[in-house]
């Protein structure tokens, strides 16, 4: 709460009894009383002679966030309106006429209440969740494929990790093909209501997957980050950044490097894994894109690059792309054509459609490296998320 005071505003309250409100408003401090119409933290609303009308303007105001949180009053008081006004999610009721310490009472409830929220808040802030960003040296080298795979691994790990993955390909955005999900919400949805935007709005609409990773998809955008405008990609950065304070690991689907999406993502990821294949063109684009996150000030330490689809029998041996990039590849994935097709034309995760296979092995090796994490079999996950 800092030192800003918490603004209270009257709506619809009579005459007889609006001064009484003020004086006792303005008694308790660290409270504000506003007039303007408009967003306030506490709205104190009369219920008068229409009280289905009243209500559906309750339903209104926490439908548009117009305020934190509603106390009624009212003159004459039944048992049904206390039943209705529960049910409309008020959590205090004001009978008339007023008893000041009673209301004042309430009152410090709100402020203490408001208080231990900021706490809490803080708290989490002050502890964040790593963030792993998966881009593609080129076009079709397996980004997703990898994304997917490490996130839902990092999933299965002993001590209820809660791992999200969060699709920002805006080229092709199939993160939901690849686990057999239904896109409902995603980022840019998310990111417009953002006056809404907390960890209980996220949690109750973000998607859960059987496996326990919860999926952020990305929206049916064709073209390059030029498509959002600059509003919009400050909105996306605050989705991100609450995401890391929710979850303990948010993997990013980053698809191709394209412009200052890209950039925000290189600069907010604890680390960035960039994926190529023994192919001389993917190498060589990886060793400019090497030199771009070093132009950009980037450690070198936080980059790690991942050779998908290794074959001993290609051409290209490790030790010579070592040469050309002049770095280490940290894991070398085992080219599995049939495992890794079969998985994603029918929406299973490698975990689950190819447990015993090198490619699948390799990922638990990945995601086990990056987390600190062991994979735990059989394991029921009851996070505090599954509560959502």
């Amino acid at each position: 709460m800092g030192n800003e005071a918490l603004t209270v505003r009257l709506e619809n309250v009579n005459f007889r009894v609006k001064e009484e409100f003020i004086e006792i408003i303005r008694s308790v401090k660290g409270l504000e009383l506003v007039d303007l119409t408009g967003r306030c933290n506490l709205l104190i609303l009369e219920i008068g002679r229409d009280p289905e009308k009243d209500f559906r303007r309750i339903s209104e105001i926490q439908a548009s966030g117009e305020a934190d949180e509603i106390f009624l009053t009212a003159l004459q008081v039944d048992s049904n309106m206390l039943i209705k006004a529960l049910r409309s999610g008020v959590k205090e009721f004001i009978p008339q006429p007023l008893k000041k310490d009673e209301m004042v009472e309430s009152l410090l409830k709100f402020l203490q209440k408001k208080l231990e929220k900021e706490k809490r808040e803080a708290s989490s802030k002050s502890v964040k969740g790593k963030v792993f960003t998966v881009f593609g040296a080129k076009g079709g080298v397996g980004t997703s494929t990898i994304a997917v795979n490490l996130a839902t691994a990092m999933a299965q790990f002993k001590g209820n990790p809660s791992v999200a993955l969060v699709d920002m390909n805006l080229l092709s955005g199939d993160v939901p093909l690849f686990l057999n999900m239904k896109s409902v919400f995603n980022w840019v949805e998310v990111a417009r209501n953002i006056s809404r935007l907390d960890a209980t709005y996220l949690m109750t609409i973000i998607q859960k997957h059987a496996s326990g990773l919860h999926v952020l998809p990305a929206p049916v955008i064709m073209g390059d980050d030029t498509c959002m405008s600059p509003d919009l990609i400050t909105k996306v950065e605050k989705v991100l950044e609450l995401m890391r304070t929710i979850f303990d690991f948010v993997v990013i689907d980053g698809g191709l490097l394209l412009g200052y999406v890209s950039t925000y993502l290189i600069g907010i990821s604890d680390k960035v894994l960039l994926v190529t294949i023994p192919s001389l063109p993917g190498i060589i684009n990886t060793r400019k894109l090497l030199d771009a996150f070093h132009d950009l000030g980037y450690p070198p330490g936080d980059t790690i690059v991942v050779m998908n689809r290794y074959n001993q029998k290609s051409g290209i041996s490790i030790d010579e792309v070592r040469k050309i990039i002049k770095r280490d590849i940290r894991w070398s994935i085992p080219n599995d054509y049939k495992s890794t097709m079969n998985a994603i034309n029918t929406g299973v995760h490698l975990l689950k459609s190819a447990p015993n296979t090198d490619i699948t092995k390799k990922i638990i090796e990945m995601a086990a490296d990056l987390s600190k994490g062991e994979l735990c079999k059989d394991k029921e996950k009851k996070s505090f998320f599954d509560r959502f």
